[in-house]
């Protein structure tokens, strides 16, 4: 609906996932000028999208709408060549604003630039406090793999992976493995 509201504004098309999102802009991609995209979509992520939409239609601007990506993801997304980047708890009426402000030329970082750089400023300090293990069973984790699987990959003991996941825990403040994985998400050690 705020989309429609905005002025110079026509919504072409809706996709529900990557595959959807690709394929329209093989198809529709010399037509579209912005993509507001969420950053986590059933079959991928953001960075899929964009991928392709700088491949395909190189032009177009493109600003993220997320609630979960924060510090380091939204470092990444930048660096990426996305234009504007909003939480999702933005002010419906504020959208506009924001989509001119992307065609005008200019980049929109959001009100919470300040507050996701001290969030990457966190995020770092804590990263910097994982041993190589730890941030080697981050990853595995985020891979899908079970303790006993990880025990395996690593040639230790299921009890060692569980120690170090504790650990981790502890360091980065979580209470679980998909807890870990949304952490290791937002910090850009996956994508």
């Amino acid at each position: 609906m705020s989309l429609e509201a905005a002025k110079d504004c026509q919504l072409i098309g809706e996709a529900e996932n990557v595959a959807q999102a690709v394929a329209f802009l093989e198809k529709h991609g010399s037509e579209i000028d912005l993509i507001l995209l969420d950053y986590m979509l059933p079959d991928g992520t953001g960075l899929d999208v964009i991928e392709a939409a700088k491949r395909i239609c190189p032009d177009v601007k493109i600003v993220i709408l997320s609630g979960e990506a924060g510090g380091a993801a939204v470092k990444q997304l930048m660096d990426k060549g996305i234009n504007g980047y909003m939480d999702k708890s933005i002010q419906p009426e504020e959208l506009s604003e924001v989509l001119t402000t992307v065609m005008q030329g200019n980049t929109y970082e959001g009100h919470e630039t300040m507050h996701l750089q001290g969030d990457l400023k966190a995020d770092m300090d804590t990263l910097a406090t994982l041993t190589r293990r730890e941030m080697e069973i981050i990853t595995l984790c985020a891979s899908g793999l079970s303790a006993k699987q990880i025990a395996e990959e690593l040639s230790i003991t299921p009890h060692t992976v569980e120690n170090h996941k504790d650990n981790i825990f502890n360091k980065i403040g979580v209470k679980s493995t998909s807890e870990l994985i949304l952490y290791a998400f937002r910090v850009g050690l996956i994508s």
